[in-house]
């Protein structure tokens, strides 16, 4: 078997497994697990040893899609074999934050991709000064590239949250936030504009 992995130290990579189709190994390397791994040096290392140091459990029986949606989205963003520590940290935090809680499906994403966003390079900001207070009672659009704008003239084919619900967005204060549909709809079109071409199976799945 062939695992893709995310690694600490070597980022996304590919180690090619023998024996794992036995049932205990197979288990084993089941996904939402964190593993001590050792493997061989080469252009497709041999996995050698692994040890199972955190099974999260909760988020293979409850979260699988949001988890397996997760991976894809690191899959098709992440540069292969590169060491990108603070994003390893950031998965198993999150796999934490899904595995000791009870949480809404919604709240869930809306968190990873916020965080994962920053992430690659693309924080979620407004577009005006550093003292600009955020207005609760008026509509802000976001324009791809620039961030968030008021919302002067609102149609059909703008996609609008409150101020109130920018404002715990930015602040993250996620589970406050009242706008999610619309909220949700402008993190699924700035990620599928970064994609250009590629399509995230999952959303298929998860709407």
């Amino acid at each position: 078997m062939i695992y893709d992995i995310l690694t600490e130290t070597n980022g996304l990579m590919s180690v090619i497994a023998k024996g794992v189709k036995r049932k205990k190994d197979g288990l084993s390397m089941q996904p939402f697990k964190e593993l001590q791994l050792t493997f061989t040096k080469s252009s497709l290392p041999l996995l050698t040893k692994y040890d199972v140091l955190t099974s999260y459990g909760k988020v293979y029986k409850n979260y699988m899609l949001e988890g397996l949606y997760f991976n894809e989205l690191i899959y098709k963003f992440i540069p292969r074999d590169e060491p990108l520590p603070s994003l390893f940290s950031l998965y198993r935090d999150h796999l934490s934050y899904m595995n000791n809680g009870e949480y809404e499906s919604w709240l869930i994403l809306l968190r990873f991709e916020f965080f994962f966003l920053k992430e690659i390079g693309y924080q979620l900001n407004h577009v005006y000064l550093e003292n600009y207070v955020v207005n609760p009672n008026i509509l802000y659009f976001y324009e791809y590239g620039s961030g968030f704008k008021e919302a002067a003239n609102v149609n059909d084919n703008i996609i609008t949250i409150s101020g109130k619900c920018l404002d715990n967005l930015l602040e993250k204060k996620f589970d406050k936030i009242i706008d999610v549909k619309n909220t949700r709809l402008i993190m699924k079109k700035i990620i599928k504009h970064i994609l250009g071409d590629k399509d995230i199976k999952s959303y298929d799945i998860l709407s």
